[in-house]
């Protein structure tokens, strides 16, 4: 009885030592083994994915577009999926005039002064409340404007004046932005039907 007490201590003693590795190597998957096959967390790098690279974007300056025009082609731009926006084109003069002569009788007066001071080139047009203004020159310039008017004052004329008047242009621009390949496939499609206009790159 105690040599078979003694045995069965001596097995669970001999198992013991044989599981704890050692006699030597363990097989695969035993778990010493495993723990020795473990990766170092310490080592381990954590890589993220570089961003998706954004969709290259381009600008177009759509300039001689026919004012009736721009409404229907910026609504087909922005229904392409295109930011299209119309740029003010309003045309600056600058008039040369003298103003408020209160009755005909007193632009016929004015009008014989100017011809005793040599000065042909000029018109008579209506003013408000039934006066009336003797035109002496337009200019899109200021610089030619004013030349004119100190011509004036040099012959005798202290009544002329300068105004600066503003008229809605016949063309205008459109600024288009978006996706470069959607413009490049689109814009030249939608301005088929406006053969005056052009596109450039935006300044």
């Amino acid at each position: 009885m105690r040599i078979a007490f003694f045995l069965l201590v001596l097995a669970n003693l001999l198992f013991f030592v044989w599981g704890g590795g050692y006699f030597g190597a363990q097989e695969e998957g035993r778990e010493p083994q495993r723990l020795q096959n473990q990766l170092h967390p310490e080592k381990m790098k954590v890589t993220l994915a570089p961003p998706a690279a954004a969709p290259p974007q381009a600008c177009r300056r759509i300039e001689r577009l026919a004012a009736k025009d721009a409404e229907a082609l910026q609504q087909a731009l922005q229904g392409a999926g295109l930011t299209a926006v119309l740029l003010p084109m309003d045309e600056q003069t600058y008039w040369v005039n003298i103003p408020a002569l209160a009755s005909k009788a007193a632009a016929d007066k004015k009008l014989a002064e100017l011809k005793l001071l040599g000065i042909t080139d000029f018109h008579v047009m209506p003013g408000e409340g039934g006066s009336f203004v003797i035109s002496l020159g337009v200019f899109r310039d200021q610089a030619g404007a004013t030349q004119l008017l100190q011509g004036l004052a040099q012959k005798g004329v202290k009544s002329a004046r300068l105004d600066t008047r503003t008229t809605p242009a016949a063309t205008v621009r459109l600024e288009v932005r978006g996706g470069a390949d959607l413009i490049a496939k689109r814009l030249p499609e939608l301005l088929a039907a406006t053969p005056a206009a052009t596109a450039v790159e935006c300044p």
